[in-house]
């Protein structure tokens, strides 16, 4: 019998998608979650990038990016470790990007990262008690198509026979 190749995957614990946190997400701030940990291995979280050319590959914006990625700061999913700056070793002044790390696995390589606010598993405090409402009951919002979703919709057509 042989053996079949191991293919990389990106894993996410139970425990993280069924917090409130997680519930909260935006849609683009999930994909951009996902991005991000497509480029897990055993031993680089902390050195996770979010530039616009990987998140472009995946269809999401810079814009996008830059929204999501504050999101999943501010409800404890990511931690930015480094700062983006410009390469002090190199003449061509290229820039060097942000790094991330997901906050429910362990930082294994903590050389040049800053560290000093970093809480593991900091989703497990977010609240949504400050957190301000987006849409009011009975008002017109685009997502809603102007309908009071309390209210059961009414059927005019009559159901096939």
């Amino acid at each position: 019998m042989t053996k079949r190749p191991k293919h990389p995957y990106a894993a996410i614990e139970h425990r993280v998608l069924d917090s409130e946190a997680y519930a909260d997400l935006t849609h683009s701030a999930r994909s951009v979650l996902m991005a991000i940990c497509r480029q897990l291995t055993k031993d680089n979280n902390g050195h996770l990038q979010a530039t616009a050319k990987y998140m472009n590959q995946y269809g999401i914006s810079e814009n996008t990016t830059y929204r999501a990625i504050n999101e999943l700061i501010a409800h404890g999913f990511i931690y930015r470790t480094s700062l983006h700056k410009i390469n002090p070793h190199t003449n061509d002044y290229k820039r060097i990007p942000s790094k991330y790390a997901v906050t429910w696995l362990p930082i294994v390589k903590k050389e040049g990262l800053y560290l000093f606010n970093y809480e593991s598993c900091a989703w497990r405090h977010w609240s949504n008690k400050n957190k301000k409402p987006t849409l009011k009951k009975n008002s017109y919002h685009p997502q809603t198509c102007g309908y009071n979703m309390n209210i059961p919709p009414i059927f005019d057509a009559n159901p096939p026979l």
